[in-house]
């Protein structure tokens, strides 16, 4: 033996005990995270604010559908509309990649300084360069219309409605930056109900106002509602500590380190949204079908991203800290658990979009002056929507596991995959089923992303459990089989009865097949030992007793 081995092996084992209880004193000061009873309360808390929340929005589009019906300026004004969305997106989501894990870094260890220094920055920067946007939106304007069939039929109003709509770019900057903020101290409430005041001007406008000013007012009202997502935010942030002071420091080191961190996302995100410009597009090129294309597709991504975001928004900077610590086992363990809560809610999902989707469709859209071949045109988008609802699911979480190791490559390649897989199926399918193509494309490239992306964390993080998400996937599906025939059942038995009055004849039909089917999937689920149907039910008889005995 070398003389000195042992002092030095004496010194090294140490070190390595101080390095030990640093790290057990690091974890302990460290800890922020709430523990799992108070997780799943913000959880549902925030999913029931997201819920009403996407519920107006969808309602608000409802009201003007069928207010004004599907026509040609309803068509533009849906067109219009999507396109500041479209082209901000690409920007907006890697803002909300990159801003939770640097912003709330700086304040897991107390470094609050930094952190309001960088979002000082990151606002300046953000609206100076949504202006620049909004300015490139206006040039770009009379181009668009052109790959449309609004080239031939309505396009000065066209090019009006995308300039009245591209500023709001400006405030969707702004309501990604401050929504983040909050997130990053712990507070998800306004974020989940941001959309709500927005929803309410363009209600607002049709009942009051909407005979008088007709759809060039909406698109005005429009404007003002979304501008509201970004200023209703402003009062919360201000009771927290962060106090905004204008900064345009291009040199400063996190921003240079958020730059890098947001090309990848930029890439990623510039696939998908590629995606939505080329979906919007085609379905453009058909007669009066934008309006009712993005409804149904709202109401899919809405009531879908609904319970994901109530998810991730509370989950998102704790993988976070999870990987900071180091804790990769809990991360794998919180990765698994929720792939299996996601399928155990949006398995069934699909199946009762695909069951009840005439009767929702009509629900929802059958009044005023939309046809009867309108519904049954809305209902088939919607069943084939639906298909990739898991897709979306998996996607959107799973993504957020990368960003939460700040590795925004691995999505930017999968947004790549996805774009690829859209345009190659939309254009595959069209000359068979033409414009059912463009829902169908979209879900089976959603579902190919999916299974893409499952694949790249494996190989990132090792296995997680991919047993257990089999298990429970088939688990689920079996169910969800089950209660698809039983909703059909129900819909033919329902079919030769009238209540009468044709609101409650219409919610009767919809609701009662609804809950059956969902009680029958629940019911299947328990039999089967799901441990998400075990939990609730245990939850539910928990809280049951404690009724009973306050009753006693």
């Amino acid at each position: 033996m070398k003389p000195g081995y042992e002092v030095c092996q004496s010194k090294a084992s140490i070190k390595g005990r101080i390095a030990k209880l640093q790290q057990n004193e690091l974890n302990k000061l460290g800890e922020f995270e709430l523990p799992k009873k108070s997780t799943a309360k913000a959880v549902g808390f925030v999913m029931i604010l997201m819920l009403i929340s996407r519920s107006m929005s969808l309602v608000s589009s409802l009201v003007y559908t069928t207010y004004f019906g599907n026509t040609l300026e309803i068509n533009i004004y849906s067109y219009a509309i999507q396109f500041p969305l479209i082209v901000f997106n690409t920007f907006g989501t890697a803002l909300a990649t990159v801003i939770i894990p640097i912003f709330a870094g700086y304040l897991g260890k107390g470094e609050k300084n930094k952190a309001f220094s960088f979002a000082n920055n990151v606002i300046s920067l953000s609206i100076a360069f949504t202006i620049i946007l909004t300015v490139l939106g206006w040039l770009i304007a009379p181009i668009l219309p052109r790959f449309t069939e609004f080239k031939n039929n309505g396009y000065q109003f066209t090019v009006e409605a995308l300039r009245i709509m591209f500023p709001v770019m400006i405030f969707y900057a702004l309501n990604y930056i401050l929504q983040g903020i909050l997130q990053s101290f712990e507070r998800y409430n306004m974020p989940a109900f941001v959309s709500v005041p927005s929803s309410l001007a363009v209600i607002g406008y049709v009942l009051l106002f909407g005979g008088r000013y007709g759809v060039r007012g909406l698109l005005v009202a429009t404007f003002i509602g979304l501008s509201l997502q970004g200023l209703v935010l402003i009062p919360p942030v201000f009771k927290t500590e962060y106090r905004y002071k204008p900064s345009f420091n291009f040199k400063d080191d996190d921003i240079k380190k958020a730059v890098k961190l947001m090309l990848p996302v930029v890439i990623g995100s510039s696939a998908y949204q590629f995606n939505m410009f080329f979906n919007v597009t085609m379905v453009a090129n058909y007669e009066n079908a934008v309006t009712i294309t993005t409804i149904v597709q709202n109401l899919i991504l809405y009531s879908v991203l609904a319970f994901v975001y109530s998810i991730t928004a509370v989950v998102f900077p704790r993988m976070t800290i999870m990987i900071a610590r180091n804790n990769m086992e809990q991360f794998k363990t919180s990765l698994n658990k929720i792939i299996r809560t996601l399928s155990f809610f949006l398995i069934p999902a699909t199946f009762g979009f695909v069951a009840v989707r005439s009767r929702l469709i009509d629900f929802l859209v059958g009044w005023g002056k939309i046809t009867r071949n309108e519904v049954d045109f809305a209902a088939i988008m919607l069943a084939l929507y639906a298909i990739g609802i898991l897709g979306i699911g998996i996607k959107e979480v799973v993504d957020r596991a990368f960003y939460s190791m700040n590795n925004t490559r691995m999505p930017a390649y999968n947004g790549l995959i996805i774009m690829i897989a859209n345009v190659a199926a939309v254009l595959s399918l069209q000359p068979f089923l033409g414009v059912y193509a463009i829902p169908l494309g979209y879900s089976v490239s959603i579902l190919i992303g999916a299974v893409s992306i499952l694949y790249m964390i494996r190989k990132r993080i090792g296995a997680f459990g991919a047993g257990k998400i089999l298990q429970s996937l088939f688990k689920n599906v079996f169910a969800s089989i089950i209660m698809l025939i039983v909703v059909v059942v129900f819909n033919i038995l329902l079919n030769g009865i009238s209540i009468g009055y044709t609101i409650i004849d219409k919610a009767a039909k919809l609701i009662i097949p609804s809950f059956v089917g969902a009680a029958a999937f629940f019911g299947v689920a328990y039999i089967l030992k799901t441990e998400e149907a075990r939990d609730i039910a245990g939850n539910i008889a928990k809280r049951v007793g404690v009724l009973l005995g306050k009753v006693e």
